[in-house]
């Protein structure tokens, strides 16, 4: 019964925090190319446009923004917390087609791979929409926040799943 209850909750939060904010840009706005990033040495450009999850403007939080390409569509979000959620949201199939992922290092401000980048958890940092996994690209920078900052937890990209999301986010 425990179990039913918790798995319900785990949903129910999950529901409530994708559907509460959701804001999604146009086709056109995601394909139109206006900014730089350069994680791998060739230059590509996006669109920042407001944040796919949430609706806020990721122009306004350069060292938040995260680009995802899935399904051949550019999604732009404010910051790792909004990509997060709404890759837990299984119905709109985005966390079993990425193509390319790219997050702010935190320390950098660059953009780096976000699947293989590092997150903390439980720092006294926020992002735009409060707690965060914030990232880095490397485990050392990511060990030395989390001791400067008081942070809980270091997590790679695969370990972040739906529990670890409504986990950390609440």
């Amino acid at each position: 019964m425990k179990q039913i209850f918790y798995s319900s909750l785990i949903f129910i939060s999950i529901f409530i925090i994708n559907f509460s904010c959701t804001n999604k840009t146009t086709q056109e706005e995601e394909n139109t190319e206006v900014s730089e990033s350069t994680s791998d040495k060739t230059e590509q450009k996006y669109e920042w446009t407001d944040c796919q999850n949430c609706g806020m403007p990721t122009n306004d939080f350069p060292n938040w923004q995260v680009m995802l390409k899935a399904n051949s569509e550019n999604l732009a979000f404010c910051a790792p917390r909004c990509m997060f959620i709404h890759l837990a949201d299984s119905s709109n199939n985005v966390a079993t087609s990425i193509e390319k992922m790219e997050v702010t290092d935190y320390y950098t401000t660059q953009k780096i791979d976000g699947k293989t980048a590092f997150y903390v958890t439980g720092s006294d940092k926020t992002s735009p929409m409060g707690k965060d996994f914030v990232p880095f690209a490397k485990k050392e920078d990511a060990q030395n926040f989390m001791t400067e900052h008081n942070g809980k937890k270091i997590y790679s990209f695969g370990e972040i799943n739906k529990e670890a999301v409504v986990l950390e986010l609440k």
